[in-house]
């Protein structure tokens, strides 16, 4: 009877063992699937770049090295075209830094290490890159009290070395860029334009490109596009340009004409969940999303010609403990995962985007992060 009774609770630990270790095989499973890609993050309450490994689950898992050092309060990210270089704006250091990539670990190594950050103008929001790769503009909003101008900075870019060099005339002052309504740039993927949206004045700047990397206004600029013009984005084609208007809860949505000039889609505004802030769209330019700030959710449209169709059952809540205050939105280089950065609950949420644009929430998500995500750079 002692045997038998031995005998038992030999098989019971023995079960024990293999259920806790069926447990740890699912997260290993998840923790040793190819790696998709490298993500780099930057939000509030931290002067880094948080970095991150995407892999073919859509788990976001911190890198070896998690974190690298920038200066004060960097706010936005821009990826070189060669893939080999990001750069990231200081808002409260009026400076733009430029890092190498490591692309067999992810590390990030500051380029030209003798040299301090590169000045800019007051208070830099955003930066962009021209498709050739040759030159890296920054949005300065300015300020109203010490009195700056709202500019943008344009810099030749180094091919080697990613070194950066001012492009004479920069920092550029415009009259439709007026100190602290300035929001985001956005670069012409198929053009020599870019784009500035500006805030609470309700328009959308544009300025051609040129061959110095010198810019013009645009004729007709700024274009109006609503109430408070915040994130805008272009399509991978540079046939669409969509803005987020957060304060009518809506997306303009306009056709990028020959000449750079920007036309209204018939149909826009689209109505979108309450308050968004970020747009991103699909590499086919087929599925747009908007994080929605003040609604804690995510919208999803597919897209004909520039016009917006909502997807069922969008907008999507965000799964998280808290109020997240999601603020960037961004489609991963393999177009299967969507990520939103939440500013209020310091964590990134991450969806799988089904076929029609539908968003179903990763099993593990939202992946703690411990900043208030504001920007994600995502390169394979």
């Amino acid at each position: 009877m002692r045997t038998q009774r031995i005998k038992a609770l030999i098989w019971i630990t023995s079960l024990s063992v293999m259920v806790v270790c069926s447990g740890c095989l699912g997260s290993k499973s998840s923790s040793v699937a190819p790696i998709l890609a490298n993500v780099y993050v930057v939000g509030t309450g931290s002067n880094s770049i948080h970095a991150l490994a995407e892999n073919s689950t859509g788990d976001l898992l911190p890198l070896a090295l998690t974190s690298f050092a920038t200066d004060a309060r960097p706010v936005s990210m821009a990826l070189h075209p060669s893939k080999n270089f990001i750069y990231e704006t200081n808002l409260t250091a009026n400076t733009v830094g430029g890092f190498s990539i490591d692309h067999t670990n992810g590390d990030l190594a500051p380029i030209g290490t003798a040299l301090p950050p590169t000045p800019v103008g007051s208070n830099p929001v955003s930066v962009g890159i021209n498709s050739g790769g040759q030159f890296l503009f920054v949005l300065n909003q300015g300020s109203l009290s010490p009195a700056a101008p709202a500019t943008i900075s344009v810099f030749s870019i180094d091919p080697t070395r990613g070194l950066l060099s001012q492009v004479a005339g920069s920092p550029f002052p415009f009259a439709s860029l007026s100190a602290t309504n300035p929001q985001i740039l956005a670069v012409s993927p198929s053009a020599a334009a870019l784009y500035v949206s500006n805030g609470s004045l309700g328009t959308i700047s544009g300025f051609a490109i040129g061959s110095g990397g010198t810019l013009t206004e645009l004729g007709g600029s700024p274009f109006a596009a609503g109430g408070n013009i915040t994130g805008i984005t272009i399509d991978s084609k540079g046939q669409f340009l969509y803005a987020a208007d957060t304060g009518n809860s809506k997306i303009a949505s306009f056709s990028i004409q020959s000449n750079g000039a920007l036309a209204p889609v018939a149909g826009s505004p689209f109505a979108t969940g309450v308050g968004p802030v970020s747009i991103a769209v699909n590499g086919a330019g087929t599925l747009l999303f908007s994080a929605n700030q003040a609604g804690e959710s995510v919208s999803a449209f597919t897209v004909s010609a520039g016009a917006l169709t909502p997807v069922s059952g969008s907008p999507f809540a965000l799964v998280s403990l808290g109020v997240p205050q999601p603020a960037f939105v961004t489609v991963d280089p393999s177009n299967a995962f969507l990520y939103v950065g939440n500013q209020g609950t310091q964590n990134i949420s991450g969806f799988i985007i089904g076929s029609n644009g539908t968003l179903t929430p990763l099993t593990h998500s939202p992946f703690t992060l411990g900043i208030g995500a504001q920007w994600i750079v995502i390169t394979p």
